[in-house]
């Protein structure tokens, strides 16, 4: 068996069961997350064999926590495990092993009380560990590696296993699940005063309603449990990866959240002693977190160590070697027996939900964060079309190959020409393309979808400007178009949106895509809506990005247009780019389907 291609959700059940392939499994596991262990330990630790002892044991111990009903999220629990190790040894002779800001801070925690001992331990779980805690570990995998360890999607994808639906996808859905997780909590934990304030909150938060704060500010000031709240819903939106490694690492997770080590190999091979540690990207990723208690001194003596860390994480694969025998206990001779898989434990990885918090917070501002998405590869210049289309059954099919008398042809065989509208003229790009300024469009005339049935629109588009909203395209209806495949300019990414009535006041159903699509760059964007699910999907390249429940819709019976939107007697958000292989299908287009739409 390869273990070097299974996700970790198959490779935890192998250790577990041990037999012919539990050490396999095991090896690999740790070439992929016992580097950043051992890197997070040597921070806690004084010397290199105390670290070397704390990260085997806070391994082992991570191990024994997945116990059948947790199948992922390796690295946050492991990393996690190293401080709940450390405050065990800060109850025996080991105490003078630790770090010693580490060693104060766990001392000034309150006493825990266990069947075995009586000592210090970890302050409780806040609310976004237990969020976080709360996720399913697929969630709690990619949102940890994608926020905190700074990993590409290739790497996520190789940790959980491919599938249908991206890692931008699946982020945005972790995201929102950790959102409304901690919201639930929240409600759950607050006491009646504060659950008057709930709504007000979540919007205040979430900048959705600055009217509240004459109401909600006075109650802010003199309750610290809404106050986090408002700051952590903050967070989790301008800072994620930061305020998740605080959550899960109390003492050195701003640290983590802001180190690099090398990512390690995804493979079982273990290197030779003093050869340099693996990389399988040849970048470094993000490797330490939690919020620190001590000195300003101590905090930068803590930033040194975590720095000169990631030299030592050269030596991992000598320290993987050495937890198959077991030999980092300082002083002790060394084994050849290999660590047996760990025993399953029914200890359960989710602490108990704790009351209010008393602790203060700061409310902070949101802010958006943007990331540029890879380009898509330019299409040849060349305007030779393939004689079939990539696939069959489109309701309308503009090329843009052709523009005679100011109408481009419908090559879908309906005779659904589209009208360029505009003065001037929306300009015919030799390309094949049709290039907007904002002021024009393409309209047939009449609909071409049923908005109240299952229908796709798709096109390839380029971006001439940002930060204002545009139009790839929609269909009119009395008062506002019935749906808009779009650009936004406001949260800078694409958008399939569907209006759940004919009216300027509407609700919106959006799907969306990832933050700072590029400008000058051809993107296959795709929006569908799927009646049978109840639901509307968006894809960007042929890559499933987002989909959200739909709460209505109506019958939008008038106008395909392409470029433009409608609101009231106005047409706005016209579309300043080029566009060109428009599509629209009377059906939800499966993701084959839209894949190969996006590559033709």
């Amino acid at each position: 068996m390869d273990c070097a291609r299974l996700p970790d959700a198959e490779l935890l059940p192998l250790v577990r069961e041990g037999g012919e392939s539990s050490l396999p499994a095991l090896g690999e596991l740790e070439q992929r997350h016992f580097p950043a262990v051992r890197a997070f330990a040597s921070v806690c630790a004084i010397s290199s064999p105390a670290s070397d002892e704390l990260a085997v044991q806070a391994w082992r111990r991570a191990l024994r926590l997945q116990d059948g009903s947790a199948t992922g999220a390796v690295r946050p629990y492991a990393l996690s495990e190293v401080l709940r190790t450390a405050a065990d040894w800060s109850g025996t002779d080991e105490r003078s092993a630790l770090d010693a800001d580490l060693a104060e801070w766990i001392e000034s925690q309150p006493v825990v009380i266990s069947e075995d001992s009586v000592g210090p331990g970890l302050p409780p779980p806040t609310l976004a560990a237990l969020a976080f805690t709360d996720l399913s570990d697929r969630s709690q995998t990619v949102l940890w590696h994608r926020a905190v360890e700074h990993d590409d999607d290739e790497r996520i994808e190789f940790l959980i296993a491919p599938g249908v639906e991206g890692v931008s996808f699946l982020d945005r859905r972790a995201r929102r699940e950790l959102y409304n997780s901690y919201v639930q909590l929240l409600h759950d934990g607050a006491v009646d005063e504060c659950r008057r304030f709930h709504r007000m909150v979540l919007a205040y938060a979430d900048q959705k309603s600055i009217d509240t704060a004459a109401d909600l500010v006075p109650h802010l000031e003199s309750c610290a449990y809404c106050s986090r709240a408002v700051a952590d819903l903050g967070r989790m939106h301008s800072d994620c990866g930061t305020f998740l490694a605080e959550a899960l690492l109390p003492w050195g997770g701003t640290e983590y959240a802001g180190s690099t080590v090398p990512a390690a190999v995804p493979s079982t091979e273990l290197v030779p002693v003093a050869s340099p540690a693996p990389s399988s990207s040849g970048r470094f990723r993000r490797i330490l977190g939690g919020k620190g208690a001590g000195t300003a001194h101590g905090r930068n003596r803590r930033i040194n160590r975590v720095l000169q860390s990631a030299a030592l994480v050269a030596l991992c694969s000598f320290v993987v070697a050495l937890a198959y025998s077991g030999a980092l206990r300082p002083g002790d001779p060394q084994s050849s027996e290999p660590i047996a898989p760990p025993e399953k434990s029914s200890q359960s990885p989710k602490p108990p939900r704790p009351a209010p918090s008393t602790a203060t917070a700061t409310a902070t501002s949101t802010v958006t964060a943007t990331k540029t998405r890879p380009s898509k590869p330019e299409k040849p210049s060349d305007t030779g079309r393939p004689s079939r289309p990539p696939v069959r059954g489109a309701a309308l099919e503009w090329l843009f190959d052709g523009v005679a008398g100011g109408v481009t042809q419908d090559t879908s065989g309906n005779g659904l020409n589209g009208t360029l509208v505009g003065d001037p003229l929306p300009r015919f790009l030799q390309a094949g393309a049709i290039d907007f300024s904002g002021q024009q469009s393409v309209a047939a005339n009449g609909p071409v979808v049923d908005t109240e049935e299952s229908f796709t629109v798709s096109a390839d588009v380029k971006l001439g400007t940002s930060g204002e909203f545009q139009t790839i395209a929609s269909q009119d209806a009395d008062e506002i178009s019935g749906f808009q495949l779009q650009y936004d300019g406001d949260e800078d990414r694409w958008e399939m949106r569907v209006a759940e009535e004919d009216s300027e006041d509407a609700d919106f159903d959006e799907a969306v895509g990832p933050s700072g699509p590029a400008t000058g760059v051809s993107t296959h964007v795709t929006g569908v809506y799927d009646e049978d699910q109840s639901e509307i999907r968006l894809y960007v390249d042929g890559r499933l990005e987002d989909t959200e429940g739909l709460g209505g819709d109506f019958s939008a019976d008038g106008d395909f247009v392409v470029g433009r939107a409608m609101e009231g007697d106005e047409f706005i958000r016209g579309f300043d780019g080029s566009i060109n292989d428009v599509r629209a299908f009377r059906k939800a287009l499966s993701p084959a389907e839209i894949r190969a739409l996006a590559n033709s």
